[in-house]
């Protein structure tokens, strides 16, 4: 990736990861804002700071900040200046950050198999419109922002580039999948960088609940084949029972989160920070996974309705059986004593 220019910067590379731990601390990270946009009452979580250090990678000198958002986040932002963000080396550099940010994330207990990892170029190193140094890199930005080391095409480019929002004359966000860039002679880069992670924080939020989805999916196909067999016990009805009641609370509560926070950001209406975060959202394809999750409990509703009304069938077969048996029994006994009537008159 050859550049005509060296472009000073600060990569701040973070991965988002859920544990079970209750991590106590209580110092609250104030993100002190230059742009004139409220903060989101309900939406960004209060995230508080649990470890500040510095380590070695690739090095270099980098700053960590562990945080937490109760209940159950924890963020590792990793940030280093580069005499050349746009250099080679950086695709290096971002690999030993999120190794090293995992290696932290794993002293605080959280899931190996979920996390979510981003990574913010920051840019203040220029002087008037940003749109000239964005053109003169363009293949460098865009590359960076798919982590990709080929050569990518111009429509491919373009297209990149093209997803941005801007606030002031001299400022300009692009915003991607794996990354972004923000360039802001001022350096008011943490205010953005809340709302990328937050925005990360809800698709970790989404996947974990996708995959817990898909386990239930499976248990409940189980469940249905036995009782179309008629090999279910009766003491599973309770169980049944529990998990129709645990889909409707999870959809209850999933359209509470969803529901708060659009409510929530439309109080904001087109401040900034509300037109950046959703532009976040539709590139990390938010509202597709809520779909997609909503598809799922429809089913899993449909499927557990399904096994009640089979264990139902079954259950009722299985008691106009018994009662037919003892009827049987009863038939049978009141023949016995009409024999033994009999017997003993004659």
């Amino acid at each position: 990736m050859a550049v005509n220019t060296m472009v000073q910067g600060t990569l701040v590379s973070f991965l988002v990861g859920i544990t079970e731990l209750n991590i106590d601390t209580t110092e609250i990270v104030d993100i002190k804002k230059v742009k004139s946009s409220p903060s989101y009452p309900d939406v960004i979580p209060k995230q508080m700071v649990v470890k500040v250090e510095k380590r070695l990678v690739e090095s270099r000198e980098v700053n960590f900040l562990v945080k937490f958002c109760p209940p159950g986040i924890v963020i590792v932002e990793a940030s280093v200046n580069l005499e050349n963000i746009l250099g080679e080396h950086v695709f290096d550099i971002k690999r030993g950050l999120f190794i090293e940010c995992r290696t932290i994330l794993r002293e605080y207990h959280c899931d190996p198999y979920f996390d979510e990892e981003y990574s913010v170029y920051c840019v203040s190193d220029y002087q008037g419109d940003p749109e000239s140094p964005i053109s003169e890199h363009k293949d460098s930005i865009a590359g960076l922002l798919k982590t990709e080391r080929i050569p990518l095409d111009e429509e491919e480019v373009n297209s990149t580039l093209k997803f941005n929002i801007k606030y002031s004359k001299d400022d300009l966000t692009i915003v991607d999948w794996d990354g972004a860039f923000v360039f802001d002679p001022r350096g008011d880069f943490a205010s953005n960088i809340e709302l990328f992670e937050i925005a990360n924080l809800q698709l970790l939020k989404l996947r974990v609940l996708e995959h817990e989805l898909e386990e239930r999916m499976e248990k409940a196909s189980r469940l249905l084949q036995r009782t179309t067999l008629r090999k279910i016990p009766w003491l599973k009805s309770r169980e049944i029972r529990y998990s129709l009641r645990e889909i409707i609370q999870i959809r209850t509560e999933s359209i509470q989160e969803f529901a708060a926070t659009e409510r929530n950001i439309n109080l904001i209406g087109d401040w900034y920070s509300a037109r950046l975060f959703n532009l976040i959202t539709k590139k990390l394809h938010l509202e597709e996974w809520k779909a997609n999750i909503n598809k799922t409990l429809d089913t899993l509703e449909d499927i557990y309705s399904m096994i009640s009304e089979n264990f139902s069938m079954s259950f009722s077969t299985t008691l106009e059986f018994i009662i037919a048996f003892g009827w049987f029994f009863l038939l049978i006994g009141y023949f016995l004593l009409f024999v033994l009537e009999v017997l003993q008159k004659k």
